[in-house]
């Protein structure tokens, strides 16, 4: 591994402007994701590591999923995007990287707020214009049933039920600040109501239960009973347990 940077001389060639703090500061109305020296990897397939904070700064490097480096300042606002400066160790390059396409490794606290629960593509995006009260994402994966399930974050099993009229065997996990998710759809269990999961435990597998046409897995965030918004185009892939490309707030 390469030798770890001299925190004060990185600093000091960024400059005054984006330097102003070195210890890390919560943004308005958020807690923020990662603390000082944290680990992050990569969860784009392709992320732009940039000289500053902004979209139209010089680009250092550009990182590939799965690559690890060190949190080293922030966060700081440009361009509708929050900014981290990281030292990406393998290649030993210091830049400035989005926070939505970042993810802590140390399995606890800062990251992404939630990750994909399964691995396959997308089907029925949210409130596409073809099912504009489709408030949620439809997955499928090859119409293979009991391809596994996940938790999307840390939390409690608050419902374990069946739903014949609409999402058959379902799963509600409570987290923090609100948040629930949900799973429909499941041909199989595999925790129970009251039951404390982890982020990446799984927690079923895909069916075909309920009001459905087809194996796949219905799946929603709420906060406090309001269904909120999943990014993601009809046939896109996704993975199981990177991260969901989106900010909510207060978690």
């Amino acid at each position: 591994m390469s030798e770890k940077f001299n925190r004060r001389s990185i600093l000091k060639s960024l400059g005054t402007a984006a330097t102003a703090g070195t210890a890390t500061v919560a943004l308005s109305g958020s807690a923020s994701a990662f603390t000082m020296d944290e680990r992050v990897e990569v969860t784009a397939s392709a992320l732009n590591t940039r000289e500053q904070p902004g979209t139209d700064q010089p680009v250092v490097a550009t990182l590939n999923n799965g690559e690890v480096g060190e949190i080293m300042n922030g966060p700081t606002t440009k361009d509708g995007y929050t900014w981290w400066g990281v030292h990406w160790l393998d290649r030993n390059v210091w830049g400035w990287s989005v926070e939505q396409y970042l993810q802590s490794t140390s399995g606890g606290g800062g990251g992404a707020d939630f990750d994909w629960p399964i691995t396959g593509y997308i089907t029925s995006p949210y409130s596409s214009p073809s099912r504009p009260g489709h408030l949620a994402v439809d997955f499928g994966a090859n119409q293979n049933v009991g391809e596994p399930i996940y938790a999307a974050r840390d939390g409690v099993v608050d419902i374990r039920d069946y739903q014949a009229s609409g999402c058959g065997n379902y799963l509600k996990l409570g987290h923090e600040n609100g948040y629930q998710t949900m799973y429909c759809h499941l041909n199989s269990f595999d925790v129970v109501q009251g039951e404390s999961v982890s982020r990446g435990q799984k927690i079923g597998g895909m069916g075909d239960t309920g009001n459905s046409t087809a194996p796949h897995l219905h799946f929603t965030i709420e906060q406090n009973r309001n269904h909120l918004s999943i990014p993601g185009n009809d046939g896109d892939n996704v993975t199981a347990g990177t991260a969901i490309p989106k900010d909510y707030s207060g978690i």
